[in-house]
């Protein structure tokens, strides 16, 4: 077995990737973890270890300079950069330092494996590994792999994709795609994602059948566009997948072909929109929560869009800085809302919060991953939300998630929501004409005298009494 070193300052890091990939199965075993680098280039001198996979912040020595120092330890040493998306920069330069690949927290187990595969490869002196990765030879495509890249089109019978050209095809389901007769190379890109290449000529019978008879269980399939360039399969299968997700803003199961979008109309939305929310004009907010439910109604945005408008509304909000920072994938999208028009909803609903106090707690502190957390909390604040669901959608320890709260933001997970609740209560006691029962509902409260109980230990008033004295 070769021997991995895991190297983080976050111990939920750690956890989490061990856990990750049944590492035994790729001819690895996790021998020890640090949590700084000091630490671990003294284990790197004790234990020899053949992989080590590392932060690049971390206290007393960072990433780079583990990678290094490492090197100068053992040169054969495969080191593999774990980063969060505003390390991403960083993670580059680890690059040009040695590193052999890097991964973005949180991490994608096929990405880890395929990792795991190249390394086992490198290290058993370039012998070919059994069931190799044909993800990895896309991600580099030299040579010598895109001869390979032939050689598996060929086995597929899929040997005239030169003249007539091949289709990349994603769905997005439990199962693969059904009832294959004709030529198909098929890869798996995620836990509910598989991807196809097709010869050309078969995708358009393939598509009415499709649509004629929709595979259970599916929720989106995605056809890209014909094309003969090798290199381009990459790109191909991240447009295939796109289309695929497309389900989320159609809000139906479907098969959705490639098309252009309107990138130059979301701009000018989102532009118009940073001046409202920097204006805190609630009613030019809603008109371009308006235009832009009309754009993805009419097709003309995409899956990644709604990305684009969740991510960069909640920055407008909390001053939050580049959406890098901001840990929400349009798949994590997805896990959260039904469809868009519910996402937009939220986000309205979260505007107007904003802009009906001036006093709405912070939710940004010097830990970008927390900022994430605190980010979802705000706008789903008024559902059951515990920290075991904190811990499924960030994948974090729920004690650690505990410990965070308190620790960034001075009370427990449940005051911090309970001050949330309460404060956007007393705006709706002093602006709607609700009942108290209705807001307590609206609040997330189920419980009338549960509300009221912890309203009044919040404000020292009873709801009645707080909507009486501020009239």
């Amino acid at each position: 077995m070769r021997k991995v070193l895991i190297v983080d300052d976050e111990s939920w890091v750690v956890e989490s990737l061990k856990d990750l990939v049944d590492w035994n199965q790729y001819g690895f075993e996790v021998v020890a973890q640090a949590h700084n680098g000091a630490e671990a280039l003294e284990v790197i001198k004790e234990l020899d270890p053949d992989v080590v996979f590392t932060d690049i912040r971390m206290p007393e020595m960072n990433g780079l300079e583990l990678i290094q120092r490492g090197r100068s330890v053992s040169s054969r040493i495969q080191f593999v950069v774990v980063s969060g998306y505003a390390e991403f920069a960083y993670a580059q330069k680890a690059l040009t330092f040695g590193a052999v690949a890097y991964c973005l927290k949180p991490f994608d187990e096929i990405e880890i494996s395929g990792v795991l595969m190249k390394i086992k490869k490198t290290l058993d002196g370039a012998q070919p590994v059994q069931d190799f990765s044909l993800m990895h030879l896309l991600d580099e495509l030299s040579a010598e792999n895109q001869s390979k890249l032939r050689e598996e089109f060929r086995k597929f019978h899929l040997s005239d994709w030169s003249t007539t050209g091949f289709v990349a095809v994603v769905s997005v389901g439990p199962r693969e795609l059904p009832d294959f007769y004709e030529p198909v190379l098929k890869l798996k890109i995620g836990t509910s994602k598989t991807a196809y290449l097709f010869g050309a000529g078969e995708v358009e019978s393939r598509r009415r059948k499709w649509i004629d008879h929709f595979p259970p269980g599916t929720k989106g399939i995605g056809i890209g566009a014909i094309t003969t360039d090798l290199s381009a399969i990459k790109d191909a299968i991240a447009i295939a997948d796109v289309l695929a997700h497309q389900f989320f803003v159609n809000a139906r199961a479907g098969v959705f072909d490639a098309r252009s979008y309107r990138q130059d109309e979301l701009n000018k939305r989102m532009l118009d929109m940073k001046e409202a929310i920097r204006d805190k004009d609630l009613k030019k907010a809603q008109v371009v929560f308006d235009e832009l439910e009309s754009l993805f109604l009419t097709h003309e945005l995409s899956v990644r869009h709604a990305f684009q408008v969740y991510n960069m509304t909640v920055s407008f909000l909390f001053g939050l800085g580049q959406s890098e920072n901001i840990l929400y994938s349009y798949e994590q999208l997805i896990q959260s809302y039904p469809d868009v028009s519910a996402m937009l909803d939220e986000l309205r609903k979260l505007t107007a919060r904003y802009m009906r106090s001036s006093d709405s707690p912070s939710v940004e502190t010097k830990n970008q991953t927390f900022n994430a957390i605190l980010q979802f909390v705000t706008s789903h604040f008024n559902e059951d939300i515990s920290l075991q669901d904190l811990s499924d959608q960030f994948f974090m320890n729920p004690s650690y998630i505990s410990q965070l709260f308190k620790k960034e933001v001075g009370e427990t997970f449940t005051a911090y929501i309970a001050r949330i609740r309460i404060a956007n209560a007393c705006e709706l006691l002093n602006a709607d004409n609700l009942s108290v029962h209705e807001i307590a509902e609206r609040m997330g409260y189920h419980d009338y005298f549960y509300f009221t109980r912890i309203f009044k230990k919040i404000t020292g008033k009873t709801p009645t009494q707080y909507r009486e004295e501020h009239r």
